[in-house]
């Protein structure tokens, strides 16, 4: 991968791992609670609810974050918010573990996507930027689709702490080119078309 590429990679993965994992998971959410450990929908629809607010409000002071924190370290903290959710969902399928594991993938959901989509425009040239956002696109709402079409088959097949299992090697990838990027000297501004 040339080294002008990791950056872009870096930021559209951000993104687009994001979406994906939140969508599988969530999409499972209803099912495995409801229908499989027979949670009222009550209870559900208040995990549901939960989750969707963790999704967003935290957009009142990610920027802020961002800008204290920088990047990399918000898309770390978004990955150790889907990895505590993984931890939590596989350790008991009772409500308050449904909650926080939803919690915790909507907050982290928040800062992969907000921090992705905020390094992607420093990650190419201006005349690159529609080519760029629309890569980008592709892949986030391609990774939300797949998520959302394969969630409940999975859920049916491995259940629901194999369903949780199942995203750790896709957040071991995603932190290994994060690091890789940082390792290669985390340019802050390389065009796409660069070697």
């Amino acid at each position: 991968m040339p080294r002008s590429h990791s950056g872009f990679l870096v930021a559209a993965l951000s993104a687009g791992v994001g979406y994906g994992v939140m969508s599988f998971i969530m999409t499972a959410t209803p099912i495995s609670m409801h229908e499989i450990d027979a949670f009222s929908l009550v209870d559900t629809k208040l995990v549901i609810q939960s989750h969707i607010l963790a999704m967003f409000v935290p957009s009142l002071f990610a920027g802020r974050l961002i800008l204290l924190l920088g990047h990399v370290k918000m898309i770390t903290l978004g990955l150790l918010a889907y990895v505590l959710c993984v931890v939590i969902g596989v350790i008991d399928n009772q409500w308050l573990h449904y909650w926080w594991a939803l919690l915790l993938l909507g907050i982290g959901w928040n800062f992969l996507f907000v921090a992705g989509t905020s390094l992607l425009p420093k990650m190419y040239r201006a005349e690159q930027s529609h080519q760029a956002q629309g890569i980008n696109d592709l892949l986030v709402f391609c990774s939300q689709s797949l998520g959302a079409l394969t969630s409940s088959v999975v859920l049916y097949q491995v259940g629901w702490e194999g369903l949780l299992i199942l995203i750790v090697p896709i957040l071991v990838a995603m932190f290994g080119l994060l690091m890789f990027w940082m390792h290669r000297g985390r340019p802050q501004a390389m065009p796409l078309g660069n070697a």
